[in-house]
């Protein structure tokens, strides 16, 4: 098991290196610096902690490639980030006898409380806190109880053009990774639209389509989601944190995280330094 160094006490255990070859298990500090890591091609399952009691957790189940878009809550003991391979879920929900023909969509949920999912999550946590010692068989077992479930309550199957579906991911998902790599920059829309190869309305239509948002609000949304990775690092003042994550200036960067999170940076800023105090 790998653990790195954060700038909160608690260190991030993975278990890239624990052979799971079908999951993948990563205990964080807190949801903002598990999404700056994330590559988008794999379900999500998202278990944030709070409190060190039973109510205290909400569930997000985020499909692969759609937007990590989520108002994650200010307190964080732990965040634990279950990520699934699409290709692994289905071949779970064929031996299963759940998808005969077609293709599965799993279902976008956000602050669920669901006893079973936690359970399943804690036990995959706690065999990663004790770095694979019950070995490969009990991890397989977990991590097929938990593709059930998930199929059973939050999948369906359809019988679409799935083609046409991968394809018309495929064009949003290249121009969603391409904001990701160059939030510093000056991006217009129009670039984005050639890069997809679509007309500039066809491509806008569709991104809202994919996402439920129009690719300016989408890439304002990844920047405040971007400065909030940089604010728990620590590391940066807010000017230069408001360069980074592409905004014209610190005004314009206040005024947009003040109307996505309700908070200004500075008060964020103290949220997290109260959060590393309360950790310690």
């Amino acid at each position: 098991m790998r653990t790195t160094e954060s700038a909160y006490p608690m260190q991030v255990l993975t278990s890239q290196e624990l052979g799971w070859d079908n999951i993948q298990v990563t205990r964080w500090p807190t949801p903002q610096q598990a999404i700056s890591k994330l590559p988008g091609s794999k379900h999500l399952l998202g278990i944030h902690c709070s409190a060190y009691y039973e109510n205290y957790y909400t569930i997000h189940i985020i499909p692969a490639g759609e937007p990590v878009l989520c108002s994650w809550g200010k307190a964080s003991l732990y965040f634990l980030l279950i990520e699934l391979p699409p290709s692994y879920l289905e071949r779970i929900a064929r031996e299963s006898g759940f998808l005969k023909e077609g293709f599965i969509q799993l279902e976008r949920k956000s602050y669920v409380k669901d006893p079973k999912l936690l359970q399943l999550g804690l036990w995959m946590l706690e065999e990663l806190q004790n770095e694979g010692r019950q070995g490969q068989i009990y991890i397989d077992s977990l991590s097929n109880m938990l593709s059930v479930h998930l199929l059973s309550h939050y999948a369906q199957v359809s019988r679409g053009a799935v083609v046409s579906r991968i394809t018309t991911n495929q064009e949003i998902y290249q121009t969603i990774e391409y904001m990701r790599e160059n939030l510093d920059e000056e991006l217009s829309i129009q670039e984005l639209a050639d890069r997809a190869n679509l007309s500039l309305s066809h491509y806008i239509r569709l991104f809202k389509q994919q996402t439920g948002h129009t690719p300016h609000h989408y890439l304002i949304r990844l920047r405040i989601e971007r400065s909030k990775s940089l604010i728990c690092q620590g590391e940066y003042g807010l000017r230069e944190i408001a360069d980074q994550a592409g905004f014209a200036d610190q005004g314009h960067f206040t005024r947009m995280f003040k109307r996505l999170t309700g908070m200004t940076p500075k008060q964020y800023t103290q949220e997290v330094s109260g959060n590393r105090i309360i950790t310690k």
